[in-house]
């Protein structure tokens, strides 16, 4: 595959997901298994919060009226009210989250307030309401809680929760079919001889797919053959994504180009990326149904970049699930790091106490610390040792 043919990595991208299509598909869940999927509806309040005024602090309920004037050197004495009712003069007792009393329309705090003679003696003034957090003043019956379309986190749920709410409607998680292929490929349960390895680009997307919000299927590993390949594909019907791993290099057994060319058409076989500059990406005709496929090269490094910049926005985009936004920090590299000029290259590094040493992908072991990757734009064949550069948590 020549350099000049490769697809700029914006415009690559860009083509792909204007393929990818939202999915319409819903479901209503539990709250206990609602964290990070999205809202497919507005969600009304079934009740106030609080549904009753409610004391925020400690102290002691109180007419607001009957505090005029207290500071520390015009202390006023109440008298704790017995009836169940706060009438002039008097106070009760109260808890963080108790009900207010009737009668009574502010909270005097307990810091506020002195004990003596078997009275309560006030030594601050209070406004009306103050310290009381009215019926309906956090959330109000039937207005909306939450819109379409935000992503839940555990403490929109925690809110859903306190109003009554039980169950949500989102939207479906995207279907991904994953096929690995290859004559070379076996899998982790097999006997390994010479010329064999094992099929394990299959097990790290369906992880990756299942971080990014999706529903990974796995597909049995499928021969280079084009028939073969074939029919793989079209059992794509009930799935919004179908990423291929493998045959997408210059090869007599890369078939995949081809067998995507046949069944649909390809949108691109080749991005100006490393590693994995030979993927590709298209759509397959599946009876009535068209469904974009992404095609992975077989080398495992490459194949995790290349999921790592299209399958995640892809997955996302399907899902209503709002972009990724990776972690990132200034790191200072220990080695160099050469790329091609005109590609835009990601490279792995080991970050330990803000240095980062560049590591294989995955053939080599990493050191204690932890690890992220340095993305070097098109235009810079270098960045050397003892430079400052961006470290991004892909992973």
């Amino acid at each position: 595959m020549k350099e000049s043919r490769l697809k700029n990595m914006d415009e690559a991208l860009r083509l792909f997901l204007d393929a990818v299509v939202p999915t319409d598909r819903t479901e209503r869940i539990p709250l206990e298994d609602a964290d990070n999927r999205v809202l497919c509806k507005d969600i009304a309040a079934p009740l106030n919060y609080p549904h009753y005024d409610q004391c925020i602090l400690d102290g002691y309920a109180v007419r607001a009226q009957d505090t005029i004037g207290c500071d520390a050197r015009n202390a006023k004495a109440m008298s704790t009210a017995t009836q169940g009712r706060v009438g002039r003069g008097l106070c009760m007792s109260v808890h963080t989250g108790s009900a207010m009393p009737p009668g009574a329309d502010a909270l005097v705090p307990l810091e506020d307030v002195m004990e003596k003679d078997g009275r309560i003696l006030v030594l601050k003034e209070v406004k009306e309401r103050e310290w009381v957090w009215s019926k309906g003043e956090g959330i109000t019956a039937g207005g909306v809680v939450l819109r379409e379309g935000m992503q839940l986190k555990p403490t929109d749920i925690a809110m859903l929760a306190k109003v009554g709410i039980t169950r949500v409607d989102v939207y479906d998680r995207p279907r991904v079919l994953i096929i690995p292929t290859g004559d070379e490929c076996v899998g982790r349960d097999s006997s390994l001889s010479p010329g064999f390895v094992y099929e394990v680009n299959g097990l790290m997307c369906c992880l990756l797919v299942k971080r990014y919000g999706g529903n990974p299927t796995l597909h049995d590993i499928v021969p280079d053959d084009r028939g073969k390949l074939a029919h793989a594909l079209a059992g794509c019907q009930e799935y919004d994504l179908v990423v291929t791993i493998g045959g997408s290099s210059a090869g007599k057994r890369d078939l995949m180009g081809e067998v995507v060319s046949s069944m649909g058409r390809v949108l691109y076989h080749g991005v100006a990326f490393h590693p994995g500059n030979h993927m590709g990406a298209g759509l397959i005709e599946a009876g009535a149904l068209t469904r974009p496929v992404a095609f992975l090269p077989g080398y495992t490094e490459s194949c995790a970049v290349s999921a790592f910049m299209f399958v995640d926005p892809a997955v996302r985009k399907i899902g209503h699930y709002p972009p990724s936004r990776y972690g990132s920090e200034p790191v200072q590299l220990t080695g160099d790091l050469p790329t091609p000029v005109g590609i835009r290259a990601v490279r792995k590094v080991n970050v330990r106490d803000g240095r980062a040493r560049p590591v294989k992908l995955i053939a080599e072991s990493a050191d204690p610390g932890t690890y992220a990757y340095i993305i070097v734009p098109e235009e810079t064949s270098l960045i050397e040792g003892e430079q400052t550069a961006e470290a991004v948590y892909l992973e």
